[in-house]
């Protein structure tokens, strides 16, 4: 044989290896992009609420949906904000209803601090069925969320009455925050400014793991107060959300 015609039977031999071995790392290839994903499932956290109430991780919490990271946002400031009771807890019912009323104020003021730029993180308790559940409900949304302060919505009630009775704002250490938050809600509607209250002895205030004020809108035994608070509705939420915007918080 030829030395020409050994050249080309050692080529020939040398280009069919090379097309095995290219088929055969193709076929691997192929193999590897179409197999299930085998993530390790993430643990729950401890101290998670239940299941229902909250279901995004607490380590480390996510942007509640519609609120991206408060670096994002011009304001700077991230709240997070609930409504008391639950829609099975019921409130104070008078002339208002409170679970109604702390919902429709909880909605409009998140609306309005995402229009000024705030990062909000917004909650409403529609499972629970006892008082200690929705505490806990309430208290663990709050403290799974990156946020600066923490705000819950509430109406007042003493007894049925025509005379105007106020606005309040519960605190245990953000006596500044409540009494400007109280303030405000009396100048927007009218109210009878009853000022920043100390207490120690609610749930949300004592185990809220940031700056914490618990907002009494107006009593709902009143008559003068549900007047002009739904006459004043708009305004009464705006003032709320404009002294949230920069909390004079500790």
């Amino acid at each position: 044989m030829s030395d020409l015609k050994r050249f080309f039977l050692t080529l020939l031999r040398l280009l069919k290896r090379l097309s095995k071995a290219r088929a055969g790392a193709g076929g691997n290839a192929e193999a590897r992009e179409t197999e299930p994903s085998r993530e390790r499932p993430v643990p729950a956290a401890e101290g998670h609420p239940p299941e229902g109430r909250d279901d995004s991780p607490a380590d480390p919490p996510p942007p509640a949906a519609g609120a991206p990271d408060p670096a994002s946002h011009p304001s700077g400031i991230a709240v997070a904000i609930s409504s008391g009771h639950g829609a099975r807890i019921s409130g104070a019912v008078g002339v208002l209803n409170e679970v109604v009323e702390a919902r429709r104020v909880v909605t409009e003021v998140a609306r309005l601090l995402r229009e000024m730029g705030a990062c909000v993180h917004e909650f409403h308790d529609d499972e629970s069925t006892t008082v200690a559940a929705n505490i806990g409900a309430i208290v663990g949304w709050h403290n799974s969320r990156e946020r600066d302060i923490d705000v819950s919505v509430h109406f007042n009630a003493f007894r049925p009455t025509d005379g105007p009775m106020g606005t309040e704002v519960l605190h245990l250490a953000e006596k500044d925050a409540a009494a400007a938050l109280s303030r405000a809600m009396a100048a927007a509607a009218g109210f009878r400014d009853r000022g920043a209250k100390f207490r120690d002895d609610l749930g949300f205030l004592n185990r809220a793991a940031k700056p914490a004020v618990l907002l009494e809108v107006c009593f709902v035994d009143s008559a003068e107060d549900a007047r002009l608070y739904l006459a004043n509705f708009d305004a009464v939420c705006r003032a709320i959300a404009e002294t949230l915007r920069e909390p004079p918080i500790k």
